[in-house]
């Protein structure tokens, strides 16, 4: 009887787990196929940050009036830190380069950073 009931458990754990890998699969492949990959999770990133965060992110919370240049050097400096290649976050990278779309495009609205 115990054998069976662990034999069940087994069964239905596995069921599970086979239907969660092959839903992810076709999500990924969905994504793949709509061209949602990093470009994309970089377009959400600047959609929902604020300019305060994106100081923050790229280290210039405590620059009173911040210039394209700042951000621009802040930018390649803590991209190049952080590439993939050399043991760096790809995340950190999307948010990184988030974080500059939404500080120049702040510039150009004429928003006080």
């Amino acid at each position: 009887m115990a054998a069976r009931l662990i034999a069940k458990i087994i069964f239905t754990s596995g069921t599970v787990l086979v239907r969660s890998i092959q839903m992810a699969y076709k999500q990924a492949l969905l994504q793949a196929e709509s061209g949602m990959g990093a470009a994309a999770g970089s377009m959400d990133v600047k959609s929902r940050m604020s300019p305060l965060e994106a100081k923050k992110i790229l280290g210039l919370e405590n620059v009173e009036i911040v210039s394209k240049e700042d951000i621009d050097k802040k930018y390649n400096e803590l991209l190049t830190i952080n590439d993939p290649k050399d043991g760096g976050s790809e995340y950190l990278q999307i948010k990184i380069s988030g974080a500059k779309h939404c500080l120049h495009s702040a510039l150009k609205e004429g928003k006080k950073i």
